[in-house]
């Protein structure tokens, strides 16, 4: 159960982390979903650590919940996450692809693909492995992934080596144990087809960014 100073801690979080991002020039969903993972995190938190465990049981996806009726688990778990170091490298790459994307796809359409990868790859993950139960941002995330990835096969008709290298090693989580590559898979699958479906459609806003 989640105490009243979790609570508290993590609303300051949010409202903290999104006056910093926003004053950092990233773009405002991109900073609003940052801060909102970061703010959660910290409600869930009792150690800044780890998230509680009982919380990420109750609230993360699992095709156990979704055949007994519970999809609002679906959206939950991607904004729940284990622990500081997978909050951390989730947020990382959100603030990469973000700060890369949501101008150029538009706010709507930027949630639109986040939403809908996170959500594909908690049902796959659900549908491949019903018992267990998945939490974190990383299915939304390579959905954006798999769009960036589907811009370099249309403009170059072809995906260089490193590319491919960057997505096998993303896909399966760094090699790394208890890494749901099935949320993984379907997201970044998302995000692919709906790049190829936009075709060469020309950004209607352009941004320079750096790393």
């Amino acid at each position: 159960m989640i105490e009243m100073v979790t609570v508290l801690l993590g609303a300051l979080a949010f409202a903290l982390t999104l006056y910093v991002l926003k004053q950092s020039g990233l773009p405002p969903l991109t900073s609003f979903l940052i801060a909102l993972n970061v703010g959660i995190y910290l409600a869930s938190s009792r150690n800044l650590l780890y998230a509680s465990n009982s919380i990420l049981l109750e609230w993360g996806s699992s095709g156990f919940y979704l055949y007994r009726g519970r999809a609002e688990t679906l959206v939950t778990s991607m904004f729940l996450h284990a622990n500081l170091v997978h909050l951390a490298l989730n947020m990382y790459a959100l603030y990469v692809l973000g700060k890369a994307l949501e101008y150029s796809l538009g706010w709507k359409r930027f949630l639109l693909l986040y939403m809908a990868s996170g959500l594909a790859g908690n049902v796959l993950s659900a549908v491949v492995d019903p018992n267990s139960i998945g939490v974190g941002a990383s299915g939304a995330i390579l959905g954006l992934l798999g769009y960036m990835v589907s811009l370099e096969y249309i403009y170059t008709k072809r995906l260089s080596g490193s590319t491919l290298f960057l997505v096998i090693f993303v896909l399966f989580g760094g090699f790394s144990a208890n890494i749901d590559v099935a949320a993984h898979v379907g997201g970044f699958a998302v995000g692919f087809l709906y790049g190829l479906m936009r075709g060469r459609a020309r950004p209607a806003y352009t941004y320079a960014y750096g790393y």
